[in-house]
Order: structure tokens, then C-alpha cells, then sequence
């Protein structure tokens, strides 16, 4: 009995302590923030200052938004962040970013970033 508990006791303290290992890191991704309706990933591939009226227009009715990196990844913006029609990032739009999340990549390849934080770039 008393081999049993301490087993348990064991396996118990080790899983608590391998815990914090298994979460998954933050990562800031840098790049532009687009909309994906007619950004980077869009058909027409549109980006930039020049772009910034539609990207937000596209934004602020609910399309999903995401960071298109310098060597052409896109990360899909999930979270907080983007409730409630992108309310939180609209100020963003066309804008380079630092946005910082945990990056999961799906299936078909497809990276999102659940972002816990977003700023302007310097």
C-alpha cells in the first residue's frame, strides 16, 4: 500500500512539474497586418498604405485579418484580439506589427496565432 502511494505520489509530482515544459512558448511574429480577403493571401494580393481604406473596411466586417511576414508567411490572427468584428486590431490595419501568441500550424499547413499582444513595429 504505502509502495503503491508513493508511486502514485511520484508520477503525480512529476506530471505538475513537467507542466509549465508541455505549454507552449509565446512567439512574436513581425510583419504587416492584412485583411484576408484581398490581402497577401487574396486573389488580388493587395498591401500597404494604399491599401489601408479596404483593409480596414474588410476588417471591421468581421473578415479574418492576418500578419504577412517579410518571407511571406501568413499567420491568421485568433483570439481576443479579434472578437467582436476585429475590434481590438482595426487600428492596425496595413500597419507592421509585432504580435505575440502561441503559432500552431493545422493540418493543411495553414499558422495561426492566438496573439495575447500586438503592437506597432519600430
Amino acid at each position: 500500500m504505502k509502495k503503491t502511494l508513493f508511486g502514485v505520489m511520484t508520477v503525480a509530482m512529476l506530471a505538475f512539474a513537467a507542466a509549465p515544459a508541455l505549454q507552449a512558448k509565446p512567439t512574436t511574429i513581425k510583419g504587416e497586418l492584412i485583411d484576408t480577403t484581398c490581402g497577401k493571401d487574396g486573389k488580388t494580393g493587395k498591401s500597404g498604405a494604399e491599401h489601408a481604406a479596404c483593409a480596414t473596411s474588410c476588417a471591421k466586417r468581421g473578415e479574418p485579418v492576418a500578419v504577412y511576414t517579410a518571407d511571406g508567411g501568413v499567420y491568421v490572427v485568433t483570439g481576443d484580439f479579434v472578437a467582436e468584428k476585429n475590434a481590438k486590431v482595426i487600428e492596425f490595419m496595413a500597419k507592421v506589427v509585432e504580435v505575440t501568441g502561441e503559432v500552431t500550424k493545422d493540418k493543411d499547413g495553414k499558422m495561426t496565432i492566438a496573439a495575447t499582444a500586438i503592437k506597432v513595429a519600430k
